[in-house]
């Protein structure tokens, strides 16, 4: 008899292609095989205000059922989740099991407009994200997700009708940074975010400022420049770097720096920057309209808004259409 060809079982769900032949493990630590779509185990589930998920432009002032799961596809070196993230067990992760159902009756239970999958990484279970916000749409909640960005083009076929906006942290422009500090590679990010604007659902994007690591002026032209030239409409968000696993040497980013690179955004052209809430002075988390640049809405430090935009989705002031999704049931 010739040679038994064994068969080589690939999981295509991220860009990590992982070879699952011979019992081997995702680096997720994820079994797509067993991946069970009307059983969801969740780590944390908390409920709080939209912009808490770094979603300003996305039905502002709503309330969002925040559901976090276990495993990431990525192994960041200064992840504050590591340890519901990357375990080392992750068997010995508490965790509470839900249906679908469960997870859409907690969120009409208290008085969400949107499930937001954050916390680690949810592309990596897609099943659950697509079960979930098919019941979630039958009551009019909203999906959406806090994402790494490294997700497969076959993921992302799969949950792009299901997810209505999409918070991407875009962590650097550098490949070196990627395969260093966080095991991915830029190409797979730049492509979702290229998918999620090519179907028109809401992106905002994210980055924390590392010191010594993507804070220099260079690193933040390349990251200004590449949103301008993709669409210089997408709200981009500096956040504040808290020391954290192998990187709890580090000192915090200093605020100096956070508006440094926030002022260079709105210098260089991008229609919304937002500093990290922690540091901002007050105005500059605030949205002003683009043509007449009165107040739009206006945000607190405890997150709560105030809004200036009309049911037309437009300034008050000048009709000026307002690029904001709102919170209604229409759109």
């Amino acid at each position: 008899m010739g040679e038994i060809r064994k068969l080589i079982m690939i999981c295509d769900i991220c860009p990590n292609y992982c070879n699952l032949s011979d019992g081997r493990k995702t680096i997720c630590h994820q079994d797509p095989i067993y991946d069970n779509e009307n059983k969801i185990y969740t780590s944390k589930t908390t409920v709080e205000h939209i912009e808490e998920s770094t979603l300003y432009h996305f039905m502002p002032g709503s309330k969002a059922f925040c559901v976090g799961l276990v495993g990431c596809n990525m192994q960041c070196s200064y992840c504050s989740y590591y340890t519901v993230a990357q375990p080392e067990n992750e068997l010995l992760i508490p965790t509470k099991g839900y249906t679908p159902d469960e997870i859409v009756e907690m969120a009409i239970h208290n008085d969400a407009d949107v499930i937001i999958w954050k916390f680690t990484e949810p592309t990596i279970h897609p099943k659950w994200i697509i079960n979930t916000s098919r019941i979630a749409k039958r009551y009019d909640l909203k999906t959406a997700i806090v994402s790494n960005g490294f997700t497969s083009p076959e993921t992302l076929e799969k949950i792009a009708p299901y997810v209505d906006g999409v918070c991407i942290d875009l962590k650097s422009m550098q490949d070196s940074f990627y395969d260093e500090v966080c095991g991915g590679y830029i190409e797979a990010i730049l492509n979702s975010i290229k998918y999620y604007l090519k179907h028109d659902i809401h992106i905002e994007i994210r980055n924390m400022i590392i010191p010594g690591y993507n804070d220099s002026p260079e690193n933040f032209k390349e990251l200004i420049n590449y949103i301008k030239s993709t669409e210089k409409k997408i709200p981009l968000h500096f956040m504040r770097f808290n020391p954290a696993y192998k990187l709890k040497e580090l000192e915090k980013t200093s605020e100096k720096k956070i508006m440094y690179a926030t002022d260079l955004a709105a210098y260089m052209g991008l229609n919304y920057v937002y500093p990290d809430i922690e540091v901002a002075p007050k105005h500059k988390n605030n949205t002003y309209c683009k043509n007449c640049k009165h107040l739009l809405i206006k945000r607190s430090s405890d997150y709560t808004i105030e809004s200036h935009v009309t049911d037309q989705c437009a300034c008050e002031n000048c009709n000026h259409i307002a690029d904001v999704v709102q919170k209604t049931n229409d759109y």
